[in-house]
């Protein structure tokens, strides 16, 4: 067997195993159908299943629809089961609201993991090669990187592989004209106006005059790149798992554990929380995290800001939260229905929005009536209550006398005394009487003014599930 094949075949058994069933991307290009007519000769030998997919953007006109039938012709000559599908790029390019190639790539997958799905496949097969890397490293030079960025294409993520990653187009045409089998050329491949265009035809012709094994230095970058980031990546993960609180809708650093690491994990940090709420890392950039670097480092409560993909940050008392927005006056909270509730006097009343249901019952006093076992329980003097108790959320002005303080209270006071995050506060149920005095603040203090004393003749009781 010929050396390339060799290693061709290596390259497979790494990424690809017996019985998996592979979905794989031809375009119709040199790269994808190497990868095509590859795969096939060393399937039945190593016990997987092929079919292919294509993808007609609509944007060549006829050249498209040529590619289309093209790659379905192939498959017919494999007699492997193959998938087309036509979609207007430069029209979902406006609701998408991102450039050409970036729609196109997000359609792309969108397709190749519905069709996936369909044929309940496991892996997903793209030809791209040693070129493709080398652009990518560039074109990540070019646009501001990190180490990520300098790794350039990932031989796996997640069940996508690329068998072929670690081979020049050149030595894949090479194998295609061995077999007189012919490749789709796709003509936006010369246009300039493309970043990587011209990356592969003006920028690396231009650093082969300075250096002819340009592109095999920067494949070994990009191989040293891949393994450090790698390395950090999981010590990454590991002080993510011990610094970060799950909240309810997002993620919470205490700013003090966050500020004692190196900078560099710092930074790594916040890319880790981006990824965990968007599943992605393509829109933030090195200036998001900075923004966010400055954040943690003045921490003032209530200070926040907004992040592409609907992430919002915000600050707390000690710590930095990371949420989904989901463009709510409360980012990101439920929408509280703010109606005034009555509850029922004795009865059970629920608060369904809140996942909160309030028992309330009257009981004799007596010396030994047992304390409250938690701030979700409250006693108090009925005829100083009335029958009347309503249930409402925080409104400007609310004032209260917090049992054991001497004289009356503003709320928002007593919320920023109690560290309370200001995005909380509209969502804590606020139990006052038919004259709108407040008798508690469900979870946190009862009013002095309506407490159980001596001479109370009936005592109301009220326990709260839930929150």
């Amino acid at each position: 067997m010929p050396e390339f094949l060799k290693k061709v075949k290596s390259a497979i058994v790494e990424l690809i195993a017996p019985e998996d069933k592979v979905l794989v991307a031809v375009s119709g290009g040199a790269d994808s159908l190497a990868l095509l007519y590859l795969l096939q000769q060393f399937s039945k030998e190593l016990g997987y299943e092929l079919f292919v997919a294509h993808l007609n953007h609509l944007t060549r006109g006829g050249e498209s629809d040529e590619d289309a039938r093209f790659v379905e012709k192939e498959a017919g000559k494999l007699s492997l089961p193959v998938f087309v599908e036509n979609i207007d790029v430069a029209a979902e390019k406006s609701i998408l609201k991102s450039s050409f190639q970036e729609s196109a790539r997000i359609l792309r997958y969108r397709f190749l993991e519905k069709t996936l799905m369909s044929i309940k496949g496991n892996k997903i097969a793209l030809g791209h090669s040693a070129d493709d890397c080398v652009e990518t490293v560039l074109m990540n030079l070019l646009r501001g990187t990190g180490l990520r960025g300098l790794a350039g294409i990932p031989e796996t993520r997640g069940h996508v592989v690329r068998p072929l990653l670690h081979f020049t187009r050149s030595e894949l045409e090479q194998f295609l004209n061995d077999r007189n089998l012919d490749y789709r050329t796709d003509s936006s491949n010369n246009e300039k106006k493309y970043l990587r265009n011209k990356i592969r035809h003006e920028v690396i012709p231009f650093l082969r005059t300075f250096n002819k094994d340009i592109s095999r230095n920067l494949l070994s970058l990009a191989e040293i790149a891949r393994g450090e980031e790698q390395w950090m990546t999981e010590k990454t993960r590991e002080l993510y798992s011990q610094l970060v609180k799950t909240e309810s809708g997002g993620l919470c650093f205490e700013v003090t554990e966050f500020e004692e690491q190196p900078q560099a994990m710092k930074r790594r940090l916040i890319r880790e929380a981006f990824y965990r709420l968007t599943e992605s890392l393509r829109e933030i950039t090195a200036l998001h995290v900075r923004q966010v670097l400055d954040l943690f480092a003045r921490a003032r409560v209530g200070s926040g800001l907004k992040l592409p993909g609907n992430v919002r940050v915000a600050c707390g008392y000690g710590t930095v939260s990371f949420s989904l927005s989901k463009g709510s006056k409360n980012d990101g909270l439920p929408e509280i229905d703010r109606k005034t509730i009555s509850l029922e006097v004795p009865g059970v009343t629920s608060l369904a929005q809140l996942g909160i249901q309030l028992n309330v019952r009257l009981v004799e006093p007596s010396a030994d009536l047992p304390q409250p076992v938690d701030k979700k329980q409250a006693y108090f003097d009925f005829d100083k209550t009335g029958e009347d108790i309503r249930v409402r959320f925080f409104q400007p002005g609310d004032r209260f006398m917090p049992l054991g303080m001497l004289g009356h209270k503003k709320v928002k006071s007593y919320f920023i005394d109690q560290k309370i995050p200001r995005e909380k506060r509209l969502s804590i149920p606020i139990l006052t009487n038919g004259k709108d005095d407040i008798i508690w603040i469900y979870g946190e203090r009862t009013s002095g003014q309506f407490c159980v004393a001596e001479n109370t003749k009936k005592v109301l009781f009220i326990e709260g599930k839930g929150l």
